[in-house]
Parts: C-alpha cells; sequence; structure tokens
C-alpha cells in the first residue's frame, strides 16, 4: 500500500518569491516593485475570507488592523472565476476603510505557487497556499491552506506574530554575538 506525503501545514523556507507580472488599473506592474521594502503576505484566492456575519466583519476588520500595525501588507491573487474575482474586489471596496484596502488580481496563469515550485528542491503539493514574505520579496514561511480554518486571517496574523517575533530574536541574537 502507497502512502500520501503528509504536508505540514507551515512549511519555513527562504525562496525568492517570483516577480509576476500584475494587471492593474494603471498597467501592468512587477510584484517586487509593489512590495519593495514591505513585509507581505500573499493570500490565494481572497474571496474566501469574506466574512458572512457582521461580527465576522468586525472581527476581520480588527483584524486586518492588526496585520497594518505589524507592518504586513497583504495581496491577493484569485485564480478562480472571474466573477468570483468581481465578488471579492467590490466586497472589499463596499465594505472596507480605504487605509485597510488591499490590492486583489486576477491571475489565473503564472500563478505563485507554480512559479515558486520551479526553484523546491521537491514538488509540493499546496492548496490555496498563504505566503509570507519579508521586506525583500523572499518567501519565509508558506502555508498549506488544505483546512479553511488555517486560512483565517487571525490564524495568519497570528502566524505573522510569530514570525517578527522569532526575526527579533535572530537579530537580537545575532547582535550579542557579534560583541
Amino acid at each position: 500500500m502507497k502512502t500520501k506525503k503528509v504536508i505540514p501545514p507551515l512549511i519555513e523556507m527562504r525562496i525568492d518569491f517570483p516577480n509576476l507580472l500584475v494587471k492593474t488599473h494603471y498597467g501592468n506592474v512587477y510584484l517586487k516593485s509593489m512590495i519593495k521594502n514591505k513585509r507581505t503576505i500573499v493570500y490565494i484566492n481572497p474571496s474566501e475570507m469574506i466574512p458572512a456575519g457582521a461580527a465576522d466583519k468586525k472581527k476581520f476588520l480588527q483584524t486586518l488592523k492588526t496585520l497594518k500595525d505589524m507592518n504586513f501588507h497583504l495581496i491577493g491573487f484569485n485564480r478562480r472565476s472571474f466573477e468570483e474575482h468581481l465578488t471579492s474586489v467590490n466586497w472589499l471596496n463596499s465594505y472596507i476603510k480605504d487605509d485597510l484596502v488591499f490590492p486583489i488580481f486576477y491571475q489565473t496563469e503564472n500563478e505563485p505557487r507554480e512559479c515558486l515550485e520551479k526553484d523546491l528542491p521537491e514538488k509540493i503539493d499546496l492548496k490555496n497556499p498563504v505566503y509570507f514574505l519579508d521586506e525583500n520579496g523572499t518567501t519565509q514561511a508558506i502555508l498549506n491552506g488544505t483546512q479553511p480554518e488555517a486560512r483565517s486571517l487571525e490564524k495568519i496574523a497570528e502566524l505573522a506574530s510569530e514570525l517578527i517575533l522569532r526575526e527579533q530574536n535572530f537579530q537580537k541574537n545575532k547582535v550579542l554575538r557579534e560583541s
């Protein structure tokens, strides 16, 4: 009997995120120019995180504010239907204050997962991944989104906070070693 390889919920790695060409209302732009010097979270199929009710919306907005306070920028890539993409963009523009709005791109080709897999030592099958990037556009971690609760915005904010703490601890230890 053949066993299926188990993929951990969070994969930590240091690999350059692809410099995808994305279409905006201002024309085509390379992703790296948009995320330069910014901690970024790339969320695949962000329409899944649209809150259903008022309480969920309040929690969603609070978590977006928390991510912004941690200096993380959220970017979404819809890769399903164009209708789903329009629904998520319209919801976002209608219900979220301008300072919390994040870009969502319709990207069916040149998808991040496929581009990243070219540089991985082995193929990993991720479903709806969430990518955590540092200020240099390097992937720090990939959240495997096979379980919807793992892709909640609250869980993402928690993981982003852990990454910041690890980075600060690393910098602190580096300074101590050098002195």
